[in-house]
C-alpha cells in the first residue's frame, strides 16, 4: 500500500490504522503493508500504480487526479467548502459520483480523510495585490495551478520528493498548505508568515484495484467495507482534532498569523468564483447536480 506522506503524517498512521484492523478482521487472510514517503512509488504515480494493477491499493489526494476526470478537483475549489462541517456535506454530496468516476477507471472508493482548511505560507508580508505578481508557488493539483495564474503567481514545477530541498534553496515565494505541514517539512525555516486563508479541505483517498476487490470472497469485501467506514470517521474527526491544535504548531515555530486584507480577500475570492464557473463548464450537468445537492445539504 504505497503512500505520498511520510510515516509521521496523520493519513499515514490512519491508513496503518486501517491495515491492522483489515489483518485482525479477516483472521490474516488479508494483510496490508503500508510504504509511506513515497518508497515504494511516488505520489504522483500511486493511482496509476493501483489503477493498473501494480499494487492492490494505495492512497492518494483526491485533486491531484483532476486531469483523470475534472469532479475530482470538487473539494479543492476555492471558498466552496470552508470549514469541516461544509467538507463534510460537500463529500456526502459528491461521494456517489466519485466513486463512479473511480470504478469507471477500474479502482474502488474506499474512505477518504481531509486535511485542515488550506492556507497560504508566504515569505514577506502582503497588504496589495501588487505584491502577489510573480510569487513563485508549487501547485499540487490543476485548481491550485489554475488558482496561482489568476493570482499573479509563477508557477515552479516541484514534485513532492523533491519540495524539502527546493525550499532549503529558497525556489518558493509561496505555498498553500495547512498549518499541520509547518513541522513536518520545516516550513518555518523557509517562510516567516501564514495567511488563514481557509480556503479549501482537499481529501486523501484509499482506493484498491477493482479486480483485486472482486477476486476477494463477498464476506471479505464486507468485512474491509466495514473497516474503512469506521476508519473514515476517525480520519474525520482526527483531522480536525489536529487542526484545533496546528495553530500552535505555527507560533511554536516562530510563524506569524494573518488574514487577508480587504482588498486582496475579495482578490482571493474572485479567483474561487471564476475558478467555480470554470469547473462547471468542464463538468456539466454532474457538476450542477452536486452542487444543488451540496446547497440544499446546506440549508
Amino acid at each position: 500500500m504505497p503512500l505520498a506522506n511520510s510515516a509521521d503524517n496523520m493519513h499515514s498512521k490512519v491508513a496503518q490504522s486501517f491495515a491492522i484492523q483489515v489483518k485482525k478482521i479477516t483472521n490474516g487472510q488479508l494483510v496490508i503493508k503500508t510504504y509511506p514517503s513515497g518508497s515504494l512509488f511516488k505520489g504522483e504515480q500511486i493511482f496509476g500504480a493501483v489503477k493498473n494493477d501494480l499494487v492492490p491499493i494505495g492512497g492518494r489526494l483526491i485533486s491531484a487526479l483532476s486531469h483523470e476526470d475534472p469532479l475530482l478537483a470538487v473539494d479543492s475549489i476555492p471558498f466552496l467548502a470552508t470549514n469541516y462541517r461544509e467538507a463534510f456535506r460537500l463529500y456526502r454530496a459528491s461521494k456517489a459520483e466519485i466513486d463512479k468516476v473511480l470504478q469507471g477507471k477500474g479502482v474502488k472508493l474506499l474512505y477518504t480523510m481531509p486535511w485542515p482548511a488550506q492556507g497560504m505560507y508566504s515569505s514577506k508580508k502582503l497588504e496589495s495585490v501588487e505584491d502577489l505578481s510573480g510569487l513563485r508557488f508549487r501547485p499540487y493539483s490543476a485548481v491550485t495551478q489554475a488558482l496561482g495564474a489568476k493570482l499573479g503567481f509563477t508557477a515552479v514545477d516541484i514534485p513532492a520528493a523533491k519540495l524539502s530541498k527546493a525550499l532549503r534553496k529558497k525556489q518558493l515565494d509561496v505555498l498553500f498548505g495547512s498549518a499541520l505541514t509547518v513541522t513536518e517539512l520545516s516550513l518555518h525555516k523557509r517562510f516567516r508568515y501564514w495567511y488563514e486563508l481557509r480556503g479549501w479541505l482537499p481529501k486523501e483517498m484509499v482506493v484498491v484495484n477493482l479486480k483485486q476487490w472482486h477476486s476477494m470472497s463477498v464476506v471479505q469485501r464486507q468485512q474491509v467495507s466495514a473497516v474503512a467506514k469506521k476508519i473514515e470517521t476517525i480520519g474525520w474527526v482526527r483531522s480536525k482534532e489536529m487542526a484545533q491544535h496546528s495553530m500552535l504548531r505555527l507560533v511554536d515555530a516562530g510563524l506569524e498569523i494573518r488574514q487577508l486584507n480587504s482588498q486582496l480577500q475579495k482578490k482571493f475570492e474572485a479567483a474561487g468564483e471564476l475558478l467555480l464557473q470554470q469547473w462547471l463548464i468542464e463538468v456539466g450537468d454532474r457538476g450542477r447536480y452536486l452542487l444543488e445537492k451540496y446547497t440544499r445539504n446546506l440549508r
